[in-house]
């Protein structure tokens, strides 16, 4: 019998290494947070990424999340209603073993999705989470036509793969199962990431073992075991250790096998998943049946069989009901059509009812993802990755300086210029554009709407300092959600500050600054437009043919060691027009969560 290790999309899970200072902090914000509004209901599920993951056995969560969702729907506020919904299906899938009311809620979710262009970024995780669904249930039809569907979503192509991988596993198809988990490990080795490298491995070890490719299917096998406990994934120990179990008694290293038979199921006592349990007791024993140990065998054998025979009859309950389910989420688009399709189903879950033996060996793998992403980030494998993180580290250490000396020369001018209460409330301003900067000085990507915030208080101080000689605009297209797009930290500042001090300041006319973020095929297009006296006045002016900017250079390369970690193409264009200066960065779209 075939087991694989399950790929699964959360998408509240991507932000769940934070560290505990800052979950601390967040719960505190939150307690302390008076008003029950979207701000207030994305502080909540921004806790629900950050945590959840880490402590799935906290019985607590389902009802967080129900009072979430209670004030989103209060709110009529559709993200916090959709990610919620899929938050809670999460919780009943994958931490509460209950399918049934899982798929509930990732149709209440989809619904909503569907109908907001806004929230498409969403679209992979809860249809991911349907698809598979759809492959416990052995639909596997339906699971390989969502999850080829995904397949427009290039950012996800590593888990969309290796789902796609499993699917043709099986159904016996061993070469397309094989081909699409190598298209899995060529698409997580460019991001370097270590679990999915491993799981992928132990999957394609099993299906290439059982294929007939017994020196394949070992070496991949030992490469997953090498990877887990280098790297010490103790998510991944068991799933892995079950595959190895099988693959190592194909192999007829019985020892080996017994060894990691025996040691699944010692881990798999702390989480008590029961399909976990019966995949390795099967496993060990045949163990026992190759040693001749025939008591042994037979003993656990009996207690494979009456745990197999338990598990089948709550899935065979759990068939009918999902059908009903099916019906209730499909009836507002084709009422006609699905209560032929619902009574099709009733008729048919009596007939098929006997085929959910296969599914007692599918639910063994909730251990994977009751923990996904609770394991701290890997070390960076390959050199030149180490050399771009390092040269960014030093990049912006040299630009908080720079960005501290400027604002100071303005704090300066302005208190010899104004009163004290208008330099007090100045200071205070500066302050807390201090405090922003040195929050985010060290994080390699901050939310967009937090760069906002910062940037707004940098241009209101400059708009002060030089009395309100110029007036500025932020537009954000309406196809990103600032809350959940990240973006290098001041990426912007250095072109505005050049727009205020060398275009603006020695213009005759009030000057104008317009800022736009705009969706661009996978990639944001951040733009800073004055209308100033221009690059060539200003070199004029200061009887200079070529003078650049450190701050400008210093983000120039900011992009071009972004462009080399994530194989992108960013770039920095300025354009000089008739009546000022416009400089267009372009950086590759990433989604928080």
């Amino acid at each position: 019998m075939k087991r694989f290790t399950l790929s699964f999309f959360l998408t509240v899970s991507l932000l769940c290494y934070a560290q505990n200072s800052v979950i601390d902090s967040l719960e505190n914000v939150i307690k302390n947070y008076k008003t029950e509004d979207t701000t207030y209901v994305n502080l909540r599920m921004s806790l629900v990424a950050k945590k959840m993951f880490i402590t799935p056995s906290d019985s607590s969560w389902m009802a967080y999340n129900l009072k979430t969702l209670d004030v989103a729907e209060r709110l009529n506020y559709t993200k916090g209603i959709a990610l919620t919904n899929n938050n809670l299906g999460i919780i009943q899938h994958y931490f509460l073993s209950d399918p049934l009311q899982a798929l509930d809620y990732y149709q209440k979710s989809y619904a909503i999705i569907e109908k907001e262009p806004k929230l498409k970024p969403y679209t992979v995780g809860v249809l991911t989470n349907i698809g598979l669904i759809n492959y416990e249930q052995q639909e596997y039809d339906k699971a390989l036509k969502t999850f080829k569907a995904l397949l427009e979503f290039p950012q996800y192509h590593t888990n969309t793969f290796f789902n796609i991988g499993n699917i043709y596993g099986h159904q016996k198809l061993p070469d397309s199962s094989i081909y699409y988990y190598k298209k899995a490990i060529v698409e997580a080795e460019k991001s370097n990431n270590i679990m999915h490298i491993a799981n992928v491995k132990s999957n394609l070890g099993l299906v290439q073992t059982n294929a007939g490719y017994l020196t394949e299917g070992l070496t991949n096998t030992k490469e997953s075991l090498d990877l887990v406990e280098t790297h010490n994934l103790e998510i991944m120990k068991v799933s892995a250790y079950v595959n190895a179990a099988e693959v190592y008694l194909k192999n007829d290293s019985i020892e080996k096998a017994e060894y990691y038979a025996t040691n699944s199921l010692k881990l798999n006592e702390a989480l008590n998943n029961l399909a976990t349990k019966n995949s390795a007791l099967a496993t060990l024993a045949n163990v026992y049946d190759r040693k001749g140990d025939y008591k042994n065998a037979l003993s656990t054998f009996k207690e494979h069989v009456i745990l197999r025979d338990s598990l089948i009859n709550a899935d065979r309950k759990l068939e009918i009901s999902r059908k009903e389910i099916q019906y209730e989420a499909d009836k507002d688009r084709a009422i006609a059509q699905v209560e032929i399709e619902r009574q099709k189903s009733i008729r048919n879950a009596f007939i098929i009812g006997g085929c959910g033996l296969l599914i007692a060996s599918l639910i063994g793998f909730l251990l994977y993802r009751r923990k996904q992403d609770a394991v701290a980030k890997s070390k960076e494998a390959e050199f030149n990755a180490k050399v771009s993180d390092t040269e960014l580290k030093a990049l912006r250490s040299q630009m908080n300086p720079h960005f501290i000396f400027n604002s100071l020369n303005s704090i300066g001018d302005y208190i010899l210029k104004n009163d004290t209460q208008s330099a007090s409330d100045y200071l205070g301003k500066f302050a807390k554009l201090m405090r922003l900067t040195l929050e985010n000085s060290e994080k390699k990507d901050i939310l967009l709407s937090e760069d906002i915030s910062l940037l707004k208080t940098y241009l209101d101080i400059e708009r002060k300092r030089f009395g309100h000689k110029f007036d500025y605009t932020i537009d954000i297209d309406d196809a990103l959600d600032p809350e959940n797009i990240l973006i290098p930290p001041m990426i912007l500042q250095p072109f505005i500050e050049n727009s205020i001090i060398h275009g603006l300041a020695t213009s005759d006319k009030k000057g104008t600054i317009s800022i736009a973020f705009k969706d661009a095929d996978q990639m944001i297009i951040c733009s800073v437009d004055d209308n100033g006296v221009g690059r060539k006045n200003t070199q004029a002016l200061t009887n200079s043919s070529e003078k650049k900017s450190m701050g400008m250079a210093i983000t120039k390369s900011r992009i071009d060691i972004i462009n080399k970690v994530k194989n992108t193409k960013g770039d920095v264009k300025i354009i000089d027009k008739t009546d000022g200066t416009r400089i267009e960065v372009t950086l590759p779209l990433q989604i928080a969560y």
